[in-house]
C-alpha cells in the first residue's frame, strides 16, 4: 500500500501535476468542460453528466481531478462494480489534448490504484477501444493490465469528434493493482516479450497503402497489427477505418474468444498474442519506458 502511493506521488511529481478527488460543484463543472473539450461532443453532452458525476462523489465512487497551477488539465470518473468482484470499473479518464503525452495519464491511473488500495479493491477494469494504438500500448506496457475480453459494439454507434459515429467495440481490459507483478511493472522492471522472442508469424499486418491484411498462420505465437492514428483515420477515410474496425474483430477478438490471451502490445500498437497459453507459461511482464 505504502509503495503504492509512493509511485503515485511520484508519478504526479513527474508529470507536474496535483491529483485529488473532486466534490464540489465548481470542480464537477470543470471535469464536465474537460471531457467536453476532449470527445469533442455536437450536443454538448460529453459521456458523463455533471449531475452524475455528484452523485457518484456523494455516494463513495470515484470521480478524480488532475491540477496544474490551479487549472484542471484531466479527469476520471470510476464507480464499484458487484460486492464479489471486489473491483473498481473505470468507465472514462480524459486529458486537456494540449497537454497530452506529458505522464499526466499515468499519474492519474496511479492516483487511482492508491485509492482503490486504500479501500480493499484488489482489480481496477475498463475498456478502450482495441483500435487506438497508443492506449492499448499504455494499458499493457506502462500498467500492466491485459485485456480479458472483446465485446463488439459494446455501446451504441457513439458520434463524438473521436468515435465518429462508428461501432464502439472495446476490449475490458484487468488491472490486478495489488500484484507484485504491476507494482514491477508500474517501476520498470521486468522484460517485455517481443514478437522477435517469441517467434510470433502475422494474424493481421498491415500492407503498404496503410490497409490490414489478414493472413493464415498456425503459429502459437501471432501478432495483431492496428492503424497508425485510427482518429485521423476516421476523418479523413472513414470507410478505411471501419475495415481496421472488423479485421481486428476478427483476429484479436477471434483470438480471445478462443481462450487466447494478450502478452504484450507493441510500442507502435501491435497486439502480441497467445494462442496456447496454458501449453508452457509465459510471463507477461513489461518494461516500462519513458
Amino acid at each position: 500500500m505504502h509503495q503504492a502511493i509512493d509511485q503515485a506521488t511520484q508519478a504526479a511529481l513527474r508529470a507536474c501535476v496535483t491529483i485529488d478527488t473532486v466534490t464540489g460543484h465548481a470542480e464537477l463543472e470543470q471535469v464536465f468542460g474537460l471531457f467536453e473539450k476532449v470527445w469533442q461532443t455536437e450536443s454538448g453532452n460529453p459521456p458523463v453528466h455533471r449531475d452524475m458525476m455528484k452523485a457518484l462523489s456523494h455516494s463513495g465512487n470515484y470521480v478524480a481531478g488532475a491540477f496544474r497551477g490551479g487549472k484542471l488539465i484531466g479527469g476520471s470518473v470510476a464507480f464499484f462494480e458487484e460486492p464479489q468482484h471486489r473491483s473498481l470499473h473505470s468507465h472514462i479518464t480524459g486529458i486537456l489534448p494540449d497537454v497530452q503525452n506529458g505522464h499526466i495519464g499515468l499519474a492519474l491511473k496511479l492516483f487511482q490504484r492508491a485509492w482503490a488500495l486504500e479501500r480493499g479493491i484488489l482489480h481496477v477494469r475498463w475498456t478502450f477501444d482495441p483500435l487506438v494504438a497508443r492506449n492499448a500500448y499504455f494499458n499493457v506496457s506502462k500498467l500492466g493490465a491485459f485485456p480479458i475480453q472483446y465485446l463488439p459494439r459494446f455501446y451504441a454507434p457513439m458520434n463524438d469528434g473521436l468515435n465518429g459515429g462508428t461501432d464502439s467495440d472495446r476490449l475490458l481490459i484487468d488491472w490486478e493493482i495489488g500484484s507484485s507483478r504491476v507494482c514491477d511493472v508500474v517501476a520498470g522492471l521486468g522484460a517485455i516479450p517481443t514478437p522477435e522472442s517469441l517467434s510470433a508469424t502475422e494474424l493481421l499486418a498491415v500492407s503498404k497503402s496503410g490497409l490490414p491484411v489478414l493472413k493464415s498462420t498456425e503459429s502459437r505465437f501471432v501478432t495483431v497489427a492496428t492503424p497508425k492514428d485510427v482518429y485521423a483515420l476516421r476523418q479523413v477515410d472513414p470507410a478505411v477505418a471501419n475495415e481496421w474496425r472488423l479485421a481486428v474483430r476478427d483476429a484479436l477478438g477471434g483470438v480471445l474468444a478462443e481462450n487466447g490471451v494478450v502478452v504484450a502490445v507493441t510500442r507502435n500498437g501491435q497486439y502480441v498474442l497467445d494462442r496456447a497459453p496454458g501449453t508452457s507459461p509465459v510471463k507477461a511482464t513489461a518494461q516500462v519506458t519513458p
